[in-house]
């Protein structure tokens, strides 16, 4: 059957700035209508990537296809694309009518066309009477609202939004990342955001792209991007993660500071790695009776610490000396019911399914999930298909 290729390939980009690689062989490809989020660190490369792809810095290597084109050497004003910065970027001393139909006077649009156009804009961003203000009598939000209708005025076949919303306060941001969804998915039109924030990206991207010192660390759906990090990193990086430095001493056994445990995984052949699962994830109980080992990580710790954090409770737990504490978020309902005390201690159980172990770096990229394995050397089977696949 044949398959539509790609609206936008990126292959083999790299760029650096003098002895700083910021892209390092770069591959993607994005489908035509979804929205992808770039997420990652400052200096992760992910705003480069963005300017890459609008011709606002060349690449030293690699190509980018666009709807069956190569524009990998075109200059920006011949690339199909509508760009929305960070700081906003209108004309001051244009009205809002004027900078929304900047570019298609440029395009020869004629003026009653352009007319229709920016009205209709101004309707579909919920400002219909702002034409004829000029930039610095609105507020922010409104601002980067009449930027956004500016980028689609020209209908591209892309949209690249540059950290749009991190210069606005958090209702405004809550409010515009609505409205840039719903406006993406009526238009059907294949945007790419750069953020650093992750709430942005698991709330409004199709697919996220983790980035890491000019790599790709991951790329997936955002339930995949929480669930299942592919890295240290990623798990580090996007939403709260209990990461535990350990000691390989079996396919199932782990040296936790000085504590031997057993874990429901068979664990690669290693010397150390990182356990880890999400704080949302871990049960708390008085005692161990009635829980299995065999399907979940059964340890005991200290409570040191509640704090209240509205729709939940974090429980801040003490496994043993020198390693880092361990979360636990419960609903508020639960805690009044277990009614648990400081300083006391209580047993917590975490499904298998919920834990990753990620292999001390050079070691082995593969987390370790539960997998039916009988032994180590099935595990690397395991990890041969699923990188294949």
């Amino acid at each position: 059957m044949k398959t539509t290729p790609a609206y936008l390939q990126i292959q083999h980009l790299r760029k650096s700035f003098g002895s700083f690689t910021a892209l390092d062989d770069i591959s993607l490809e994005i489908n035509e209508g979804e929205f992808i989020c770039f997420l990652g660190p400052s200096g992760c490369g992910k705003t480069t990537l963005l300017r890459a792809i609008a011709g606002l810095e060349q690449q030293e290597q690699g190509r980018i296809v666009q709807a069956g084109c190569d524009v990998s050497t075109l200059p920006p004003q011949q690339r199909d694309f509508g760009i929305v910065f960070q700081s906003y970027a209108l004309f001051p001393n244009l009205t809002v009518n004027e900078n929304i139909a900047y570019g298609l006077a440029n395009m020869k649009i004629p003026r009653r066309e352009r007319e229709q156009r920016v009205q209709l804009l101004l309707d579909q961003i919920h400002l219909p009477d702002i034409g004829n203000k000029f930039p610095g009598q609105l507020s922010g939000g409104q601002q980067q609202r009449v930027a956004l209708a500016r980028a689609l005025a020209t209908e591209p076949g892309l949209l690249l939004l540059d950290e749009p919303l991190s210069a606005l306060d958090a209702r405004v941001r809550l409010h515009l990342r609505n409205e840039i969804c719903s406006l993406q998915r009526k238009l059907g039109i294949t945007t790419i955001m750069v953020t650093h924030d992750q709430d942005e990206a698991l709330t409004m991207a199709d697919r996220i792209v983790v980035m890491d010192h000019g790599r790709i660390a991951q790329i997936g759906t955002p339930e995949d991007i929480y669930l299942q990090p592919a890295t240290e990193f990623v798990a580090r990086f996007v939403g709260s993660m209990n990461l535990l430095p350990a000691r390989v001493l079996g396919h199932n056994q782990l040296m936790l500071g000085h504590k031997d445990v057993q874990v429901p995984l068979i664990l690669p052949p290693c010397d150390e790695g990182t356990l880890g699962f999400r704080p949302e994830s871990v049960q708390l109980h008085a005692t161990p009776w009635g829980l299995d080992r065999n399907e979940q990580f059964v340890f005991q710790a200290r409570l040191d610490h509640i704090h209240f954090m509205g729709a939940f409770v974090r429980l801040e737990m003490s496994f043993d000396i020198g390693l880092p504490q361990i979360h636990v978020d419960l609903p508020v309902e639960q805690l009044h019911s277990l009614n648990p005390a400081v300083g006391a201690s209580y047993w917590l159980s975490v499904p298998a399914a919920a834990l990753k172990f990620y292999p001390q770096e050079g070691q082995g990229q593969i987390p370790v999930t539960k997998v039916g394995c009988s032994d180590s050397r099935d595990l690397g089977v395991a990890a041969m298909q699923v990188a294949g696949a």
